[in-house]
């Protein structure tokens, strides 16, 4: 499992536009990363995963924080709670997932390895009635070498923006 790095992190958070009224939801948080940026900034953060092991991870990494750390799948944690914000950090079942996003929340951010799944994502939220837009990020990190500073790339994301027009 890869996470999200903090590069990325500052553009979804820079999309979303989080205030202190809003629930933020963190669709397949993983370790907790993104929930971690977000909790001083929102009223509430859901995070969560299908994976035990990870929701553990999360549990400690978020103790303290105004998050509540979930083990449950994706959709059904979407049709079961409310929310303003979504961030998808992983896409298996994405267009389902999107189809009742999309009737609560005001803003969802997909983040996508490949491209073929952005599109997807990006058709499926301007089917339901949003704006949005797909962003190629490529973060390219400084290290020492031979005394001087090359650069080598970190696997590139598309981040996809869903805003309600509402």
């Amino acid at each position: 499992m890869k996470a999200t790095k903090l590069e990325v992190i500052g553009v979804i958070f820079a999309k979303l536009k989080p205030t202190r009224e809003d629930v933020f939801a963190d669709i397949g948080c993983g370790t907790g990363g993104v929930s971690e940026f977000f909790a001083p900034f929102v009223k509430k953060v859901f995070a969560v995963d299908s994976d035990e092991k990870v929701v553990e991870e999360a549990k400690k990494r978020l103790n303290g924080l105004n998050c509540e750390v979930t083990c449950m799948n994706g959709l059904d944690f979407l049709k079961e709670y409310e929310y303003d914000l979504v961030f998808f950090g992983g896409t298996k079942r994405i267009e389902e997932m999107l189809g009742i996003a999309c009737k609560k929340a005001k803003k969802i951010v997909v983040n996508a390895a490949r491209i073929e799944v952005a599109l997807k994502a990006m058709e499926k939220i301007k089917s339901l009635g949003f704006d949005g837009e797909i962003l190629a990020l490529n973060i390219w990190q400084g290290y020492e070498l031979a005394g001087g500073t090359a650069f080598k790339p970190l696997n590139p994301v598309f981040v996809v923006v869903g805003c309600s027009r509402e």
